[in-house]
């Protein structure tokens, strides 16, 4: 096995998991840790760019980093770059996708005896615990308590598929696809970075936290000041925060994420004129 630089070996250790030879089962491995450790976030997203002037995805090492000091994950940007350069160091080969110029998502490469790529995606608040073999599988479906996914062959065009997102079995969304011959690096996605940081862009006019805790059987959702607790079975819970109190101690308590600066979030959001205790009209 290679040597891996300073900053993948903090990234493994966040992970829990330790280095081995590429395949399909350490795949799997890793994207089941990293939807548990890293969260799908954008507090990180409004800090960076009311606080540090910043309009830009963080380096590997610096998302390992902050997320040590900070309890941060990111959205698709962050989470799926950065877990791409994790894997390429590890000897995974792959490369990103876009999908409707809105989202970066990740395929690996070369790792299945028939050549198949497998799609892997810690950046949609999506149950993508397994690599999906969305060629060979097109009816697999990625799911967790009400959420699912399913990656289908797009009935337009033979090269693409689409990211059917579905809650309770009914479909929610179809508008994100790809094409998987079309690789991508992170470089490419740049005016679509540029445009995530505009005004009113939407993770600059709201609080988004996800995370998912499979050893106590349930997701966390968070939007502005409603909690939503997910179990695996299905049943759900929903909890309106009053409060930063409040909203501090549930990224505490229940998300466990003690170092996240969520009230400096919301004063950001306030200060750009987005109240999250507002009642919702």
């Amino acid at each position: 096995m290679q040597a891996l630089p300073g900053w993948s070996k903090s990234y493994l250790k966040q992970l829990g998991v330790e280095q081995r030879a590429p395949s399909p089962d350490f795949l799997h491995e890793l994207c089941r840790s990293h939807l548990q450790v890293f969260p799908y976030e954008n507090v990180s997203k409004l800090l960076y760019y009311h606080t540090y002037q910043k309009s830009n995805v963080p380096t590997p090492a610096e998302f390992v980093e902050n997320a040590i000091r900070h309890d941060y994950g990111g959205t698709c940007y962050a989470n799926n770059a950065s877990f791409l350069a994790l894997l390429r160091e590890l000897g995974f080969s792959g490369y990103l996708v876009s999908l409707a110029d809105d989202h970066a998502a990740i395929l690996i490469t070369g790792l299945l005896e028939n050549g198949e790529s497998l799609y892997v995606d810690a950046g949609a608040a999506a149950p993508f615990f397994h690599p999906v073999r969305f060629t060979s599988d097109p009816d697999y479906v990625s799911s967790f308590g009400a959420e699912a996914v399913q990656l289908a062959p797009d009935p337009l065009s033979s090269s693409r598929f689409r990211f059917r997102r579905m809650r309770n079995q009914e479909l929610v969304s179809d508008s994100w696809h790809f094409s998987p011959g079309e690789p991508r690096e992170i470089s490419d996605f740049s005016a679509a970075i540029q445009r995530s940081f505009e005004p009113g862009a939407t993770f600059l006019s709201m609080l988004r936290i996800h995370l998912y805790q499979l050893d106590r059987q349930r997701s966390l959702s968070l939007k502005n000041n409603s909690l939503w607790i997910n179990q695996e079975n299905g049943e759900e819970h929903k909890i309106l925060l009053q409060t930063v109190e409040e909203l501090e101690e549930a990224i505490v308590n229940e998300f466990c994420l003690p170092r996240l600066p969520i009230r400096e979030a919301v004063r950001v959001l306030l200060s750009a004129g987005v109240d999250i205790f507002s009642p919702e009209e």
